[in-house]
């Protein structure tokens, strides 16, 4: 039974084949000779079919593919057919029927459409993507199927990271009334923008962020690189402006930007400030802490009594190892000769057990990595990696 349900698949999908080439067998008849389809099945079929059910799909989809000719009716048949080489890697013969459908004089101009289409995202697949590309070309030019052509040279695009054309094309599938990739091309502004900062071209940095903004006006990433770039060219008042709309937007990515948060307020000499700030945060989001900064800087700006009054009323709310490691590492300052070694040990315990930091997750596949991936390198899904909420230390 095993065996049997797994190929229901492949059964549901021949069973129209079979239908069909019953009905083309005996379509010539009048309606006083008609046969059932499955009365008019040739030899063919059922050796194709016991092909299929004895492990052996190598030999049974040619078999299937010799019983239905090529023409506007059966079209779709080779289509299926062709499809499940892709699936399984076969990309020469997905490639092959594909060019077939494509030389058949008699086949309509939507079907050829379609058959150009198919052959394109076989060359896709297989990652031949300048072939692809101008099958796709084709595609669009013939005026049918044209949105997916768009949709898989986008996909091009961002494979080959080539951010430029890829606005381009998404550009095009708005204007054909896909309103959903506005967010999509902020992305590609951000990856044009971090490449061009990167290059020293400050200014034309900062108009890709702009146009990132004017598509989607709550995006994380560009208000991020705006933090970073402000923070390099040390104009702290406008990275902090930007921190606080990203902790009102998504507070989640605030541990993505704590670093430049202390960097800006101890520059502009605003320590108090930002203690008063953290804490704001810390109370707003209850799942994010962040003890190991907090109480090192009220040990700079007061004293280690002001610390440890701090973590220890923070651990009473919220136990955690993250904490209790400053804790630890706060009573090994203040430990006498006689407990210095005890202290020692606990703490190195302690932080063997200390979770490891700035991790961070897809929340559509669950991929974890050290650093944050705007396309996930698992999904490929944009924006949906975000920093595992927890402890977190803005002293690197």
């Amino acid at each position: 039974m095993e065996t049997l349900a797994h190929y229901w698949p492949w059964l549901f999908l021949l069973l129209p084949v079979a239908y069909l080439f019953g009905w083309l067998k005996g379509r010539g008849h009048n309606k006083s000779n008609y046969q059932d389809p499955s009365q008019t099945l040739s030899s063919d079929y059922f050796k194709g079919l016991n092909y299929l059910l004895s492990d052996q799909q190598d030999r049974a989809l040619p078999v299937f593919l010799q019983l239905v000719q090529v023409d506007n009716d059966t079209i779709d048949t080779h289509l299926a057919i062709a499809t499940i080489y892709r699936r399984r890697g076969d990309y020469d013969k997905a490639i092959e029927i594909h060019q077939n459908l494509i030389a058949k004089p008699s086949l309509s101009a939507k079907y050829r459409s379609k058959a150009l289409l198919e052959l394109g995202r076989d060359y896709l697949t297989a990652g031949l993507f300048d072939r692809a590309e101008g099958l796709f070309d084709d595609v669009i030019k013939n005026g049918f199927y044209d949105q997916e052509a768009h949709e898989f040279k986008l996909t091009i695009y961002q494979q080959e990271k080539d951010w430029l054309e890829a606005v381009n094309v998404a550009k095009t599938l708005i204007q054909n009334g896909d309103s959903s990739i506005k967010g999509l091309i902020a992305q590609f502004y951000c990856e044009l923008s971090e490449q061009t900062f990167l290059k020293g071209n400050v200014k034309q940095a900062g108009q890709y962020i702009k146009d990132a903004l004017g598509y989607d006006a709550n995006c994380i990433r560009a208000l991020m690189c705006r933090v970073r770039y402000a923070v390099v060219l040390k104009k702290y008042k406008e990275a902090i402006k930007n921190i606080k709309q990203i902790q009102q937007i998504d507070s989640d990515y605030f541990p993505a930007v704590l670093a430049e948060c202390v960097t800006s307020y101890r520059e502009l000499g605003k320590v108090k400030d930002l203690i008063d700030y953290l804490r704001v945060v810390e109370k707003q989001n209850v799942n994010l802490t962040m003890m190991d900064t907090i109480s090192s800087l009220l040990s700079e700006i007061k004293d280690d009594e002001a610390a440890q009054s701090y973590l220890q009323e923070q651990l009473s709310l919220a136990p955690n190892i993250t904490g209790l490691a400053s804790f630890a590492m706060l009573m090994n300052k203040k430990a006498n000769y006689s407990c210095d070694d005890y202290y020692q040990e606990i703490q190195k315990v302690i932080l063997r057990m200390k979770p490891k930091s700035d991790q961070f997750q897809c929340n559509k596949c669950g991929y974890t990595s050290g650093k944050l991936n705007w396309q996930c390198p698992s999904c490929h899904e944009w924006g949906e990696t975000k920093p595992l909420i927890g402890c977190t230390n803005a002293e690197k």
